[in-house]
């Protein structure tokens, strides 16, 4: 997780307004219109033919004299329209001095191109503004796809990207048109005619500078080279029609008209069996006051130097640090707490926790308490109790009937449990106090209070048994676990040292979760990690630790030893024998089977890493890892040339509509290539979880990843907790208090892409439905369409299934997740605002149309016969 949000270069920021549920299947699809006639196109502002062969500049056709001037490498190549094109495979570009059209108003821009290459930005044409371009037609990087994209103002870095549906290809002449359309509030993207992409835009400005064609404007500088040939470009002063662009590209317009084709009897590829799962870091309070059930704030005493925070006094007592009385090695001071001489004859005194905002209370609850404590003199009772923030209500109590002068060797345990009357809330305390008269003007010293609640399976150092069940729910094949940024730490001694976050959790100690700004105990260590990943029935993504810190420290050559040698021996706890030196360790921390393991991630987003020092250290890893552990798949966190890594994590926070534009990002991606584990990605939109806009984006990118699942074998999203009174980082899956929690419209929307999921992937493909993300997959005779309609309006969809043996059954069942507004959102008060409703629906067939409501996320469950 970047230690900032870390959207994509153009990030996109297009608002979604209101919809409304609508949608259920229709009869058979009509039969296509007779060609239309080509309809009559507006005046251009200016043409560029480039068919003048030689010389350095290129003629306006137009009549307007808007002459392109070529420069750099920029050179003449054979025509798609005419006898030749602008030739940009070695670099340059055209351009001529003025803007040709008001972009503020209704414009549209064409040409033909022809990639040399594929990756990175390569716009085809563009006017320059002061900082950025007014528009970009071409290639973008993010997407993958070719694109229409317009920032909100000159040098915002916003966009709005209307992105292509298909994937782009090399050596192959294609036709773009991009339209900006205030009166719609939209731009548009045309691919050989047909409509591809939509996206609301509502916000022209004009550009006021050059127009140049093979390259953009971005941060000031001339950015964004087009590889390859250029032919036809015309800018128009309106907003063509769909007929229009189908005449300007030279196609049928029946041929550009909307349609769903889906091939249910030749399957591209199977689905990752291992694609979904979970990333977990302890941000936003995510483990400490989250899924680690422990309810003490500060029970080691460690969070602070200098005070004894989140500890108060209790009946004048007197707290302090005391360093000179230490319980052990690793939690090496106390709290050392003055009793008053008035303690005893009807008055208490001892110390209060306030918990995580406060201590949860439920009525007829079992809480588990421990601790060590000591005094100056045998006394006692000691009385521990959870109780009303006032003091004037206890709501469950128990007893130490005495202490003694030193720790005991293992802690007192306790149990309380409330009454059927207790309340329901969170504003309790933790107290712990004597009334004994002979405790007066005693000290007392206490370490490791600590206080759990029923945990998932009543595992004694547990997790929240609420959490629990939500992550369950989603089926996850795995956990990629610690981090994140929680990994590395800002600094090496701040880094998850595993080995320090196994035994007693009482010997434990803890470090600061730098990263995200408090003290973690470590009691969520290497082993509870692994006990979690048991409980849900997946298997671990173990990242290790790599030489690389959030403050750019790095460690290489022999100093990167030690590390190499904590990661084998990370290995041996997980996967040893218990004849095995970490094994055995294992096994007395009570477990004694060893546990799967199939992934090892070396380090996190070391593309961070400035000083290139990533290869050499992936290398010492790989090396001494596949020795031993051969088996084993590692996961690279950045390109590395020396060594070729099993996987490569790659992490995507975008905003909603730069997620659902990037729908196709793997569409056309080498099959030969290193696969891809994404790491973290989110649409980010939402505090502090996502709204219905980044629900859709979840969604789309969602669908992407599943249909190209043949190269993305596994993805999680990030970050999946917050606690509501600790949202650093903004949008989050699940958000809870010490209470309640409640799972986010992305919950759902990847709960239903990933839980009606079928085998295998049917080739589909979308024609001229702009705002539909789609994903096809089938087992057996059961097939699963999800489809994401982002717009803002009903689509309709017309259908159809290629390659049956036989037919479909008329009934099927429909799955709706949609929303009053983009920004409808659940929270803690009202956690079911958006979920998911399921109806059997009828019409289904070869052939048929199903409207989406607008807003929504649908999964079609069809039957063939």
């Amino acid at each position: 997780m970047p230690s900032e949000a870390g959207p994509s270069r153009r990030t996109v920021l297009t608002a979604i307004g209101v919809a409304s549920l609508a949608g259920t299947l229709a009869g058979a699809v009509a039969a296509p219109a007779a060609a239309a006639t080509p309809v009559a196109l507006p005046t251009p502002s200016a043409h560029w033919t480039f068919d003048e062969g030689s010389g350095t500049t290129a003629a306006d056709t137009s009549g307007n004299a808007h002459t392109a001037t070529l420069q750099g490498a920029a050179g003449w190549g054979t025509g798609k329209v005419g006898a030749h094109s602008l030739n940009l495979a070695a670099g340059g570009n055209a351009t001529t001095a003025a803007p040709v059209v008001d972009t503020s108003a209704a414009f549209s821009v064409s040409a033909w191109v022809n990639l040399a290459q594929l990756g990175g930005y390569q716009t085809a044409v563009s006017i320059d503004g002061k900082v950025v371009s007014a528009f970009y037609l071409g290639l973008r990087d993010d997407t993958g796809t070719f694109a229409f994209a317009r920032l909100a103002s000159d040098a915002t870095q916003g966009a709005a990207v209307a992105a292509a549906a298909s994937a782009p290809a090399v050596g192959t002449w294609t036709h773009l048109v991009g339209v900006y359309d205030p009166s719609a509030g939209v731009t548009r993207l045309y691919v050989n005619g047909v409509l591809e992409g939509e996206t609301a835009y509502a916000a022209g400005w004009a550009g006021t500078g050059a127009t140049a064609i093979g390259r953009a404007l971005y941060g000031g500088g001339q950015v964004d080279q087009f590889h390859g040939q250029i032919d036809d470009v015309q800018l128009f002063p309106t907003a063509l029609t769909s007929d229009q662009v189908a005449t300007l590209a030279g196609v049928p317009v029946d041929s550009t008209t909307p349609l769903l084709s889906v091939d249910v009897s030749t399957p591209a590829h199977a689905v990752s069996p291992i694609l979904p799962g979970l990333m977990f870091e302890d941000i936003n309070h995510s483990g400490e006051g989250g899924i680690y059930a422990e309810l003490v704030q500060n029970r080691s005493m460690m969070a602070s130097d200098t005070a004894p925070v989140h500890w108060s006094a209790v009946g004048g007592s007197t707290l302090s640090l005391d360093t000179s009385t230490p319980l052990n090695e690793a939690l090496n001071r106390s709290l050392k707490v003055a009793l008053p001489s008035g303690t005893g004859a009807g008055s208490r005194a001892g110390v209060s926790n306030d918990g995580f905002w406060g201590i949860p209370v439920r009525p007829r609850t079992t809480y588990t308490a421990r601790l060590f404590a000591k005094a100056s003199r045998r006394l006692g009772p000691l009385t521990v109790s959870i109780e009303s923030a006032d003091g004037g209500t206890v709501y469950a109590s128990a007893r130490v009937s005495f202490v003694g002068t030193t720790f005991p060797d293992r802690p007192y345990e306790l149990t309380l449990r409330t009454g059927a009357g207790a309340p329901v809330t969170g504003n309790a305390v933790l107290t712990v106090t004597t009334s004994d008269p002979k405790a007066a003007g005693e000290t007392l010293w206490l370490q490791h209070v600590s206080l759990f609640p029923p945990t998932h399976k009543n595992r004694p150092n547990g997790l929240r048994v609420d959490l629990m069940d939500k992550l369950i729910a989603l089926k996850p094949k795995f956990l990629r676990f610690p981090g994140g940024n929680f990994l590395e730490g800002n600094t090496i001694a701040t880094r998850f040292n595993w080995k320090n976050t196994i035994g007693p959790v009482w010997e434990r100690p803890g470090h600061m979760d730098d990263a995200w700004g408090y003290w973690s105990t470590d009691g969520l260590g290497l082993l509870e990690y692994l006990e979690w990943v048991e409980d849900m029935k997946a298997q671990p993504v173990l990242a290790v630790f790599a030489g690389y810190t959030l403050r750019g420290d790095h460690v290489t050559g022999d100093a990167l030893q030690p590390f190499v040698q904590d990661a084998l021996d990370e290995i041996e706890y997980v996967t040893g024998p218990v004849t095995s030196t970490w094994g055995a360790k294992r096994a007395a921390d009570g477990h004694p089977k060893p546990f799967p393991l199939e992934f090892v991630e070396i380090g996190n987003e070391d593309w961070f890493d400035g000083s290139g020092s990533y290869d050499a250290r992936f290398t010492a890893f790989y090396d001494a890892i596949k020795a031993k552990y051969p088996h084993l798949k590692l996961i690279a966190t950045t390109t590395v040339t020396s060594r070729t890594p099993d996987l490569i994590d790659e992490h995507y926070y975008l905003a909603p509509s730069a997620a659902q534009a990037a729908t196709h990002k793997y569409d056309n991606r080498d099959r030969s290539s290193t696969k891809v584990f994404v790491g973290e990605w989110a649409a980010q939109e939402g505090r502090p979880t996502p709204d219905l806009n980044a629900a859709l984006g979840d969604a789309s990118w969602l669908a992407g990843l599943i249909r190209n699942s043949d190269q993305v074998l596994m993805e999680c999203y990030a970050p999946l907790f917050s606690n509501v009174n600790n949202n650093v980082w903004a949008t989050n899956l699940i958000a809870y208090d010490n209470l309640t929690s409640y799972v986010s419209p992305s919950y759902w929307a990847q709960q239903m892409l990933t839980s009606k999921l079928g085998e295998l992937v049917l080739p589909a493909t979308a024609r001229a439905l702009p705002s539909l993300a789609t994903v096809v997959t089938r087992t057996g005779k059961h097939v699963y369409l999800a489809a994401v309609n982002y717009g803002t309006a009903k689509l309709a969809v017309p259908i159809e299934l290629r390659g049956l043996a036989r037919g479909v059954k008329k009934s099927a069942t429909a799955t709706v997740l949609t929303g009053p507004s983009g920004t409808a959102t659940n929270t803690l008060t009202e956690p079911m605002t958006l979920v998911p409703r399921t109806t059997g629906v009828t019409g289904a067939g070869g052939t048929f149309t199903t409207t989406l409501p607008p807003l929504s996320v649908t999964v079609l469950e069809l039957t063939l016969t």
